[in-house]
């Protein structure tokens, strides 16, 4: 209920004025002079005050000072009442922090009205004033998730960075000090060691630079003319120089036109998929990296023979830091589909999973290429 302070030295008007705030259904406090009011408005915190001018040992401009130098009250609504009209007078009261001034005397209309009035303008002032904390709350909140994500993705590279670098060291090591006591597949299998671990070291700065400028606003679409056919054939032939040894990678391709995208986007997308897969697939398994295109798309898909993702999984595999719940004792980020669907977006495309566990995972990702074209075109205008 609305709590409203009345002082008021007349005891008939003091009276009559109570009465028709609680008929309204306000909770009315009284005060007979401006000590008394004073005191009241500290102690009991109201939510309106009506303060008449002329009083006894304190007048109204007193309580107002007492009334805004307390942190309690000091946005409490502050109507005057009084008999005097002189136009200083009420300069002086508004002056002072008043939000009304009502001459007596004054009907009961006029003065619900003016209650009514400044209740419904603190009422605004305080929806602005919560919608401004919350806004200020969520900001602290994205803050403070950024930099947990932050800390936490710094601390996953930093350790998954300890394993390719120790192959590389043992690698190089081997071939260094035991040359001799090896065959050329023994050196060459030690030489593919430190190869793969030197892409995965690659790949994983440039996820970490991916992330960053997306982070920034400063990861912006750069197309080109390109052979998508060709560029996703020369990925997969990496891959196969590194892991030919320990996956069987497939590539086909009915995609022979050139058309406008941006390669960084492309790679980020096709490596993160390529590598999830023989990442997840045991050693003598397939992968199948396929291209298509129609009219008005172009779609690549990779498939596997791996651990495949648990249904409970799935939909949240395309945020970052999340793995399935059976990867067990495999490291990882948790980053590569997330970079995938982030770069999917940019690119107006979409990512689709299929997956059963133990049998294996299909990630098509399709890329619209009317999309891309219209958009050179713009900056070709632009420009």
């Amino acid at each position: 209920m609305t709590k409203i302070l009345l002082i008021e030295d007349e005891d008939m008007l003091r009276g009559d004025i109570a009465g028709w705030l609680t008929f309204e259904g306000y909770e009315v406090l009284t005060a007979a002079d401006g000590v008394e009011g004073a005191n009241a408005a500290i102690l009991d915190t109201p939510d309106l005050i009506i303060c008449d001018i002329m009083m006894p040992r304190l007048d109204g401009y007193g309580v107002m000072l007492h009334v805004r130098a307390n942190s309690l009250t000091h946005l409490t609504p502050f109507i005057f009442t009084t008999a005097k009209v002189d136009h200083d007078d009420i300069r002086r009261g508004m002056s002072l922090g008043a939000d009304d001034y009502i001459t007596k005397p004054f009907s009961r209309l006029e003065l619900l009205q003016a209650v009514q009035v400044q209740l419904e303008k603190r009422d605004a002032q305080k929806r602005e004033q919560d919608l401004e904390v919350e806004s200020w709350r969520l900001v602290l909140e994205q803050e403070h998730e950024q930099r947990v994500l932050k800390a936490k993705m710094v601390a996953m590279f930093s350790h998954d960075f300890r394993n390719p670098l120790a192959t590389i060291m043992s690698s190089i090591s081997l071939v260094r000090d035991y040359a001799d006591r090896m065959d050329e597949q023994r050196r060459v299998a030690h030489l593919n060691r430190a190869e793969a671990s030197v892409r995965q070291l690659i790949q994983m700065l440039d996820d970490m630079l991916f992330l960053a400028q997306a982070d920034s606003d400063n990861l912006n679409l750069k197309p080109e003319s390109l052979y998508v056919g060709q560029f996703i054939e020369q990925l997969v032939e990496e891959f196969k120089t590194v892991y030919g040894e320990t996956h069987k990678l497939f590539f086909e391709s009915h995609f022979t036109d050139t058309f406008m995208i941006d390669p960084r986007l492309l790679r980020q997308i096709a490596t993160n998929l390529i590598s999830n897969a023989i990442k997840y697939s045991p050693p003598g398994s397939k992968v199948h990296v396929a291209l298509e295109n129609d009219i008005e798309h172009f779609s690549l898909t990779v498939k596997d023979q791996g651990i495949g993702i648990p249904q409970s999984d799935q939909s949240r595999l395309f945020s970052a830091f999340q793995r399935g719940s059976n990867v067990k004792e495999k490291s990882g980020t948790g980053l590569g589909l997330a970079i995938v669907q982030q770069a999917v977006d940019m690119l107006g495309g979409s990512v689709h999973l299929e997956s059963q566990v133990g049998v294996g995972t299909m990630i098509t990702v399709h890329i619209p290429i009317r999309l891309q074209g219209n958009e050179v075109d713009k900056m070709i205008a632009v420009d």
